[in-house]
């Protein structure tokens, strides 16, 4: 019996079974109420997945004849076996049901798709081609005629018959088109067949009705047109080519990025989780024969790709057509616009171009125009952090008295730089420039672990010193640090991915203060609040961008030294604090201590400031 969708609309009421969500089709279908009298079981869903509307009827009806059969063989054996009408017995024989018709698809799915229109009568223009051409004698095209044999059983198969000669088939005049350079193939063995005097006339395909304002007359017509983009693009025809394979040319670009970037980088492991999800959905064909409907198709499908890592682990075992699938109806929150365009798309955009020199193609995607998804949302804007909220912020850090907590926040405010860099830092790299100017400056790569591994520096700029304002020196930071033998967060620096999960702590930290730390108050806003302050402090715009870690801009600010000078280093650092926040919370702090403090499962009682007295003279309580 038909059932109303629920995630999905009608099709058309000719197939009442079938509807379709988005690009893809669905089967669906209650359990009869002989079998499930209270009406509890959900209905049976079958993905049918992007295909046209006409194969997708076709699908939905047999299912639909199938379901009728086996709801009545199972009514036929519950009778036999004297079963009572449970819930229990239902829901098994709903999922019976379901197995059974799963089957089946996988069956009436796999027929072979029809071959293009225009197949035999192309195939036919190529041999005249040949045979005109063979005409010439001495003078004929080389490469056409040492080749014949090659090019004339290629043309036979595409007529989808037994090879034979030209003249065994009555062939229509037709202009010569111009012929693409097949790739080198091995001659298929010489048949002879005897010629009959009265050959079997060869059926043309007809060609393809051109769907034009005045012919869209029929609304059948115009229902089963389907746009390029929503057919299975796994399946459709390409043009022949002799380019190597997406995969190959992919995993010669994911291995460059690992030897640059190193082993077990995480970067080039989301590079290769959006490439085998490109290969999934799209398929693997030869690099040249791409088109922009193929990365249309993929935005399509990512629409519904959870955002969520953890959340799509936990569907375990699914394939990612299988994962969209059981997201069709956006349960799970899907991906963001800026994780879409400058992540999965631009991934899969650099691999593609990747051979283009060597290979001599084109960009498949250039000049590509796509339409994102609205359930793509933007990205927020990063808003400044008041002064208030950073001053509790350092508060509750130096009360829980874990070294990053306390002086990570402190750091970011003062400096400016990224928090990657910062936890990078070794007790060598903090030097004492200018007389009275301490600055810190990174070699780009450290010793860890017995290895030595890349700094996750963002640009070359990033690199150069820069200034520690005369706060860390005077709180005694700067002497304690340099004392240091290797990394000065050493607790960060033991995690798999220190980056990563020291930005979770600070923005997890900042939540605490009352932040909101998803989207717009995030813990880089303290990088962006010192880049504020030193434009109200009138520091000149080349200085605030070599402070930052920002390239330079123009030739005339890259000309002379890419560093700070003296004067602009002391500027810097002797730059007038806000009085807004108290930093006497940081005098006196035992650092080797917080260092060695580690942090504890759980959740931690949120600090707020209070009248009581605190040790360093200002307050705070749980």
């Amino acid at each position: 019996m038909p059932v109303s969708p629920i995630v999905a609309r009608r099709t058309s009421p000719r197939t009442p079974y079938l509807v379709r969500s988005g690009a893809a089709y669905l089967f669906q279908i209650r359990i009869p109420r002989r079998i499930d009298p209270n009406g509890r079981c959900p209905a049976i869903r079958i993905g049918l997945g992007v295909l046209p509307a006409r194969e997708a009827r076709r699908q939905a009806d047999i299912l639909a004849g199938l379901s009728r059969v086996a709801f009545e063989r199972r009514r036929i054996r519950r009778v036999s076996d004297g079963t009572d009408d449970s819930e229990t017995d239902a829901m098994l024989a709903m999922a019976e049901v379901k197995g059974y018709l799963k089957a089946h698809h996988d069956l009436i799915s796999q027929t072979p798709p029809e071959p293009a229109p225009n197949a035999d009568r192309d195939a036919l223009k190529g041999l005249v081609l040949i045979e005109r051409e063979l005409a010439k004698g001495p003078e004929a095209n080389p490469l056409i005629a040492d080749n014949a044999d090659t090019l004339r059983d290629r043309y036979l198969r595409n007529l989808g018959g037994p090879t034979a000669t030209v003249a065994d088939r009555p062939i229509a005049e037709a202009q010569p088109t111009p012929m693409r350079h097949a790739p080198p193939q091995a001659p298929a063995p010489e048949t002879s067949v005897a010629r009959t005097a009265n050959p079997a006339p060869t059926r043309e395909a007809p060609a393809p009705e051109r769907i034009t304002i005045g012919s869209l007359g029929s609304a059948d017509r115009v229902k089963d047109f389907v746009p390029a983009y929503e057919l299975d693009r796994r399946t459709v025809d390409r043009p022949p080519s002799s380019k190597p394979l997406f995969s190959q040319v992919s995993e010669e670009y994911l291995r460059m990025r690992a030897t640059k970037r190193g082993d077990g980088n995480p970067d080039v492991g989301s590079e290769r989780l959006r490439r085998d999800v490109f290969l999934d959905l799209i398929g693997d064909h030869p690099i040249d024969t791409y088109n922009a409907s193929d990365l249309q198709a993929f935005v399509n499908y990512l629409k519904y790709w959870p955002a969520n890592v953890t959340k799509r682990a936990a569907f375990g075992g699914m394939t990612p057509r299988e994962l969209i699938a059981a997201n069709s109806d956006l349960h799970q929150r899907p991906l963001r616009l800026k994780t879409l365009q400058d992540g999965y798309v631009a991934n899969v955009k650099a691999m593609m171009r990747f051979k283009m020199t060597e290979l001599e193609y084109r960009d498949p995607f250039d000049n590509a125009r796509i339409f994102w998804p609205d359930t793509a949302a933007p990205s927020s804007p990063r808003e400044p952090l008041g002064l208030d909220m950073v001053d509790r912020l350092f508060k509750v850090g130096v009360h829980y008295g874990i070294l990053d907590e306390a002086i990570l926040p402190l750091m970011a405010f003062l400096t400016g730089r990224r928090l990657g860099l910062l936890i990078a830092l070794q007790g060598s790299d903090l030097r004492e420039k200018y007389k009275g100017v301490w600055v810190a400056q990174t070699s780009g790569i450290v010793l860890q672990k017995g290895a030595w591994v890349r700094v996750p520096y963002k640009t070359g700029a990033s690199v150069s010193f820069f200034v520690l304002p005369q706060l860390l020196v005077d709180i005694g930071f700067v002497d304690w640090a340099r004392q240091r033998d290797g990394f000065i967060f050493e607790t960060l620096r033991k995690l798999a991915d220190p980056p990563k999960s020291a930005s979770a702590y600070m923005n997890r930290l900042l939540t605490r203060t009352g932040g909101r730390a998803i989207g717009r108050e995030v813990f880089h806003s303290l990088r962006g609040g010192k880049i504020e302050e030193m434009r109200d402090h009138d520091v000149d715009p080349r200085s605030r961008r070599l402070q930052s870690g920002h390239q330079l801009g123009d030739e005339h600010e890259i000309y002379g030294f890419q560093a700070l000078t003296e004067k602009q280093a002391r500027d810097i650092a002797r730059m007038p604090l806000p009085d807004e926040i108290d930093f006497s919370i940081f005098y006196g702090l035992d650092f080797d201590r917080m260092a060695k403090t580690e942090r504890t499962r759980g959740r931690r009682a949120v600090y707020v400031p209070s009248a009581a007295p605190h040790a360093n003279g200002k307050s705070l309580k749980r």
